[in-house]
């Protein structure tokens, strides 16, 4: 579409403005994030359909997040004017994003339910608003560090479905994670872009970043396949953990699981 010339981002004289905090649903209920409906493991019904709510959830605001980096950033970063395949790969990540949220909202159509239903936050916009001033930071926050902790948490949630005898959902979620490891790379990518441009390191410069617009340290376990397949190698952000979270070479059980319940963030 981009190509043909039929959708125009970046006009001579014109500033796009997306709006403060795009617009939702008018039954959708937003709470703090402590409020919010907890998923469970996927035992039960109720804590499968919370799980898909869920999903869905974190699958609108990331439609919106890949139309914000396009329309925000049209006109580059500092001098550095974007090509145009960075506009041709976001309007495919909003294009997946937007496939996503509707195989969730359609399963939870099948399991008599719908999207709204359950209480929601907003703290991964909140997270984007905090990242609004330039792209490079957008991305480091937004497109590496919480889209890569995506890929971290979603085979055990794959198994949770699994488990619990929901294998449609859960086939749903594994063909979406494959689409999610093509959208953290596209984050480096772009990152890399930049970096390079503007003759800086681009793992020093992330590490910084995310020091400063980041809450709090990345905590393992990390799905390093998955990262490594999006290019997004331990170099980058096994540095950025604080020495609590590393886990040596033997332990134990007990250890490894107050680690695991340890490993949240705004995407889980």
């Amino acid at each position: 579409m981009l190509k043909e010339s039929k959708l125009v981002l970046r006009k001579e004289g014109t500033t796009y403005h997306p709006p403060q905090i795009p617009a939702r649903p008018d039954d959708l209920k937003i709470v703090a994030p402590h409020m919010a409906s907890k998923r469970g493991k996927g035992g039960s019904l109720s804590s499968r359909i919370a799980m898909i709510h869920s999903f869905a959830h974190i699958e609108s605001w990331a439609i919106d997040l890949s139309w914000d980096i396009l329309l925000r950033f049209h006109k580059g970063y500092e001098d550095i004017e974007l090509p145009l395949d960075f506009f041709s790969d976001w309007l495919k990540v909003a294009w997946d994003e937007a496939r996503h949220f509707s195989m969730w909202s359609k399963r939870l159509k099948e399991l008599d339910t719908y999207y709204g239903a359950l209480g929601v936050h907003n703290a991964l916009w909140q997270s984007a608003e905090d990242t609004n001033d330039t792209l490079i930071n957008r991305l480091a926050v937004i497109h590496m560090v919480h889209e890569a902790r995506g890929l971290d948490v979603t085979p055990k949630s794959i198994a949770r479905l699994q488990s619990g005898g929901d294998k449609k959902s859960g086939n749903l979620l594994r063909e979406i994670y494959e689409d999610e490891i093509t959208h953290v790379q596209a984050g480096v990518k772009w990152f890399r872009y930049l970096c390079k441009a503007l003759n800086k390191d681009p793992i020093s410069t992330f590490h910084r970043i995310v020091k400063e617009r980041f809450h709090g340290p990345l905590k393992p376990p990390f799905n390093t396949k998955a990262r490594t397949q999006a290019g997004f190698t331990e170099e980058w952000y096994m540095p950025l953990v604080r020495n609590k979270y590393q886990c040596p070479k033997h332990t134990s059980k007990k250890e490894s699981k107050s680690n695991t319940k340890e490993a949240v963030s705004i995407i889980n």
